[in-house]
């Protein structure tokens, strides 16, 4: 009802004004029914209509926010690591007893050898001359003292004794002597290459098998060169096998490459694994979850932080149940979560959900319909 007709309302229960009294009583009713209408305006039941805002709000929570990016590559062993296995002397293979990509422990036999005829005809040579040499320097040192040879020629038959035995050592050195040479794995480690089959001579210094040692993998990966920058050597990461994301293992980054690799086109990132479980094997394709940057301050929801028309950033706090608008300072985003710093008070709850119509000070209610800074 609108003052005129409340007004026109309180006059009719006047009836039979004379005309000279008419606008008088007209007057009289509207002041009264204008008085009505303020009276039930400041009345409590309309200061419930006060305007207010439905919203969700979360407690502050301080902690570190990372942000990281993913990079896939494979296992590889450590450089320098893999030990070639060849032979001083030349050999024929007469038993290969791993193949390549197999398990071995530490003393398991790899490989049986034996000498070539020439090696065992150099070595009877060398076992001769020392003999010959011994006694060559008996009969020299027989004639001095039958004054029959001269003291030189005694020292040359002690240099010719030298030269025999070293020459012999040498030989054994090499493995000459023995007829038949068991070959065992000096460490724990994975067969990379076999290069040598049964019945196969191989010359002196030539490979006839890799191995690599289970301890101190590596994995290489390729990150894209805008990030490469961004990483560190000692910076701790997180690898996982792309067969079985549960399987992962600690790793550290070890160096960053300088150059970008021609065929990727990405920058090469070596992480170094140490203890290696049993499942990380060489050859394995694996994702390593590389950190670039950690903020710490308070961890919001990212939907929370608002900004104004010049791009500053800014939250609303619940306090007592109205809405306390409060400028922040974004540090980082990462997903759906935003590291903040600024003067908020650790007591009053973050609005989370419902901030976009808020005006500061403006009453605030939960979704349960009370006043949002009620009944906590």
């Amino acid at each position: 009802m609108s003052p005129y007709d409340v007004c026109v309302a309180a006059t009719s229960r006047h009836p039979g004004p004379t005309p000279r009294n008419a606008g008088r009583a007209l007057s009289a009713g509207c002041l009264l029914a204008a008085l009505a209408v303020a009276a039930a305006i400041c009345h409590p039941a309309f200061a419930d209509t006060a305007p207010s805002a439905l919203v969700r709000t979360a407690a502050l929570q301080r902690g570190t926010l990372t942000q990281s990016l993913d990079a896939v590559g494979t296992v590889r062993t450590a450089s320098g690591g893999t030990l070639s296995v060849d032979f001083a002397r030349p050999v024929r293979v007469r038993r290969v007893l791993v193949r390549a990509g197999q398990s071995v422990h530490r003393g398991q036999a790899l490989l049986e050898v034996d000498n070539t005829a020439s090696g065992d005809a150099a070595y009877a040579q060398a076992r001769e001359a020392l003999r010959f040499a011994k006694a060559e320097l008996q009969r020299q040192l027989r004639l001095q003292q039958q004054q029959l040879a001269t003291q030189s020629q005694v020292d040359a038959a002690r240099r010719s004794l030298a030269d025999a035995r070293a020459t012999l050592a040498a030989q054994q050195a090499q493995g000459m002597g023995r007829a038949q040479e068991m070959l065992r794995a000096p460490f724990d480690g994975v067969v990379q290459v076999v290069q040598a089959t049964s019945g196969m001579r191989l010359a002196a210094s030539a490979t006839a098998l890799s191995l690599a040692p289970r301890e101190g993998l590596q994995a290489v990966v390729g990150v894209d060169p805008r990030d490469a920058s961004e990483l560190r050597p000692g910076t701790a990461a997180r690898l996982r096998s792309v067969f079985d994301p549960e399987q992962s293992v600690k790793a550290t980054v070890l160096d960053v490459a300088g150059r970008v690799d021609p065929a990727s086109g990405r920058v090469e990132v070596r992480l170094a694994l140490g203890a290696a479980p049993r499942w990380l094997l060489p050859g394995l394709a694996v994702q390593a979850r590389l950190p670039l940057h950690a903020w710490s301050g308070w961890l919001v929801p990212r939907q929370a932080v608002l900004r104004n028309a010049d791009g500053q950033a800014y939250v609303f706090q619940d306090d007592h149940g109205h809405a306390r608008r409060v400028t922040v300072q974004v540090q980082g985003n990462q997903g759906e979560r935003s590291a903040i710093s600024g003067a908020l008070a650790p007591s009053q709850p973050l609005v989370v959900l419902g901030n976009y119509e808020l005006k500061d000070g403006m009453a605030l209610r939960s979704s349960a319909g009370t006043a949002a800074g009620q009944s906590r």
